[in-house]
């Protein structure tokens, strides 16, 4: 039984150490326990499984020929927004209490003891955030036609290690086209007057978000003769790592190779809301 105290104290104060640096170095994508084999090659194996699961949803969804061709046909485009933000943070909140007995006095003939406590406090505290953001721009059929990618799909298994959800998660990326594309090919938007190009205007955006949090601190407690101290942690740690995955599908401008008005406009338009909606640490 002594044994397993022992562990769990040893655990915690590791975990406590292992976090020690929060807020005041700049933030490290990967969790602290990661090795650095890991951590070093993680962006790309995270990209990496999102270009792969983002192929076999297109193969999936294409091999259901309809009246309009491919529901996501070979001249759509397609836009990646990756997003690796860590938020770090240390508070240091000491508490102590300096007590000193009194003589004791009296009152209706009963003696009284007496006391005077006075209490001292303090709060220093440092964030760190980190924000890591890319952007890809894919042509659909230069990725998923047949043969494309086969030594980064197939041949060359993905290196899954890691604690990132947008690595070791299925993404839901057939799922979610499969659920859309069927309502526009029965509801399809209507395709600009006098105008062959774009065949389609229907544009999807897919958007998921992780949050990891670890936390960790230190509650000493003590009682002299004169002062006291603890009740409350005085070391407050806190990680919180957030991976958010942006995918927008829809037709090309005039050249091809480049998002059209209306595709770029929607998944701007996705982007201003992240922003506004991350609140700060």
């Amino acid at each position: 039984m002594r044994k397993n105290r022992l562990t769990i104290k040893a655990a915690t104060l590791l975990s406590a150490l292992s976090l020690s640096n929060c807020g005041f170095v700049p933030p490290k994508l990967a969790e602290f326990w990661e090795a650095r084999d890991v951590s070093d090659g993680m962006v790309l194996n995270i990209k990496r499984n999102i270009f792969c699961e983002t192929i076999a949803a297109i193969r999936y969804v294409n091999a259901e020929k309809t009246n309009f061709g491919k529901p996501i046909p070979d001249d759509y485009g397609i836009q990646l927004q990756l997003t690796l933000d860590v938020a770090e943070s240390t508070t240091f909140s000491p508490t102590l209490t300096a007590t000193r007995t009194l003589r004791s006095g009296s009152q209706s003939g009963e003696s009284i003891g007496r006391s005077l406590g006075l209490g001292l406090n303090a709060t220093a505290s440092s964030t760190a955030t980190r924000t890591d953001t890319t952007y890809t721009y894919w042509q659909v059929g230069a990725i998923s036609g047949r043969g494309e990618n086969v030594e980064y799909c197939e041949t060359w298994p993905i290196d899954r290690r890691g604690s990132s959800p947008l690595l070791t998660s299925d993404l839901g990326i057939a799922k979610f086209l499969d659920d859309n594309v069927k309502p526009a090919i029965l509801l399809p938007s209507t395709r600009p007057s006098g105008s062959k190009k774009p065949d389609k205007v229907d544009v999807y955006s897919y958007n998921i978000k992780f949050a990891v949090v670890t936390t960790g601190g230190i509650s000493p407690s003590f009682k002299m003769v004169s002062l006291s101290g603890g009740g409350s942690p005085i070391l407050d740690l806190n990680r919180t790592r957030t991976h958010e995955l942006l995918l927008t599908f829809g037709p090309t401008g005039p050249d091809g190779y480049q998002p059209s008005p209306i595709a770029l406009e929607q998944h701007l338009n996705i982007q201003r809301n992240q922003t506004l909606s991350r609140q700060p640490f």
